[in-house]
């Protein structure tokens, strides 16, 4: 396999992966968005202060970075973001449960996110194509 041929099969995965964890989030957030009053409820019960607003920020955030995400558009903060929001999730409601399917979730998507925000989005993405764009209109006005 040559350089061209690792380079595009590294430009798929990277966009395949981007596409399957920002789905999960964008079901995660459908899902909360279907049951909102529940998921404020549960919130209320655990004692997240401001949870009706906390919680519907959070479906929101969660729903916009997932689609920035998809489309590698700010992906780093996007990618940022979204970490601290899994982070912050995954203490508070996840806080004294020994669910291991909760944890291990959590810590998954925390893992996927930290190489997301080590390695980009990749070739395939709209912060490829904007930071292509700037270079070349960069050099039409050096080069006048």
């Amino acid at each position: 396999m040559n350089t061209a041929e690792q380079s595009k099969t590294l430009s798929l995965m990277m966009l395949t992966q981007r596409i399957i964890l920002a789905l999960a989030f964008i079901f995660l957030a459908l899902g909360e968005t279907l049951h909102l009053n529940a998921f404020v409820q549960n919130a209320i019960d655990i004692g997240l202060p401001f949870a009706r607003i906390l919680c519907t920020a959070a479906v929101i955030i969660t729903f916009i970075a997932a689609l920035f995400i998809i489309l590698g558009l700010f992906f780093r903060t996007s990618s940022i973001v979204m970490a601290v929001l899994t982070l912050f999730s995954g203490f508070f409601f996840f806080a004294g449960s020994f669910n291991k399917v909760n944890i291990v979730g959590t810590l998954f998507a925390l893992a996927l996110l930290a190489g997301f925000i080590i390695n980009g989005a990749g070739k395939w993405s709209l912060d490829s194509y904007l930071k292509k764009k700037r270079e070349r209109e960069n050099k039409r006005i050096l080069f006048r």
